[in-house]
C-alpha cells in the first residue's frame, strides 16, 4: 500500500518528522505486520499483524488545521486539526480534534477522496462532498508539520481532493449531545462563507 494515499508517489515529508518516519521506511504496512520490540518482561507492545491506526494518522505527513462550516447552518463554524491516515491510493481518513495539546478533543471524521473517485460515485452521493480549492487559495488550510515548499506541494494536492466531514460533537460540553452534522468547506460564496468575527487560530491567522 502507498503511504502517500491520495497525496500519490513521491510527496515529501516534512524535515522535522523525517526521524519519526525513518522507522517507517517501506511504507507504514511493513512494520503493521511484524512483531513488536520486547519490552523487556517477555512481552510485546504489538502482536504481529496487529495494525495501530492511531499511530499510522500521527505519523503521516498530511495533518493540517482548517475550518468547516455546518451545512445546514453555515453561521456555524468549527475550526478542526485533521490528522489523516491513507488507506490507499484514493483514499485517507481523518480523525478531527478541536485542537492539539493532550486535552484535545475527537470532534469527527473527514473522508478524502481523488478527483477520479469522486467523478465516478453517483450524483445523489456527490450531495455529501465538498471541494478545498477556494480553503487552499484562502490560506484556511495550513499544513501542522510542514512548512515552505513542502507545505506549498501537499497543499496543491489537497486542492484537488474531495471531503465528506461529519462533525460527531457540535453541541455540548461535558459530553457531545445530539446528533452528528454534516459540514462543509468555506467556499467564498454565500452562504458558505466566513462568519464575521470568526477567530482563527494562529496556524490559520498567519496566512
Amino acid at each position: 500500500m502507498n503511504r502517500a494515499g491520495v497525496l500519490g508517489k513521491g510527496w515529501s515529508i516534512s524535515t522535522a518528522m523525517a526521524g519519526i518516519l525513518g522507522a517507517m521506511a517501506g511504507g507504514y504496512a511493513t512494520w503493521a505486520v511484524q512483531p513488536a520490540r520486547g519490552q523487556g518482561d517477555g512481552h510485546t507492545a504489538r502482536a504481529a499483524g496487529v495494525k495501530a491506526p492511531l499511530e499510522e494518522a500521527i505519523h503521516c505527513p498530511l495533518a493540517f488545521a482548517g475550518i468547516h462550516l455546518q451545512k445546514d447552518d453555515p453561521r456555524e463554524s468549527r475550526i478542526a486539526y485533521h490528522f489523516c491516515k491513507p488507506v490507499n491510493d484514493h483514499l485517507n481518513q481523518c480523525m478531527l480534534y478541536d485542537g492539539t495539546g493532550p486535552d484535545a478533543r475527537l470532534i469527527g471524521i473527514e473522508y478524502l477522496v481523488d478527483d477520479a473517485t469522486y467523478q465516478a460515485m453517483p450524483d445523489e452521493e456527490k450531495e455529501y462532498w465538498h471541494d478545498h480549492k477556494h480553503e487552499v487559495d484562502a490560506g484556511l488550510l495550513k499544513s501542522l508539520t510542514q512548512k515552505g515548499d513542502e507545505e506549498k506541494q501537499t497543499l496543491a494536492k489537497v486542492r484537488t481532493l474531495w471531503g465528506k466531514v461529519y462533525h460527531t460533537w457540535v453541541k455540548g460540553d461535558a459530553y457531545p449531545s445530539g446528533p452528528a452534522k454534516l459540514f462543509w468547506s468555506v467556499t467564498g460564496e454565500p452562504p458558505l462563507i466566513l462568519p464575521a468575527g470568526t477567530k482563527l487560530p494562529p496556524e490559520l491567522s498567519r496566512h
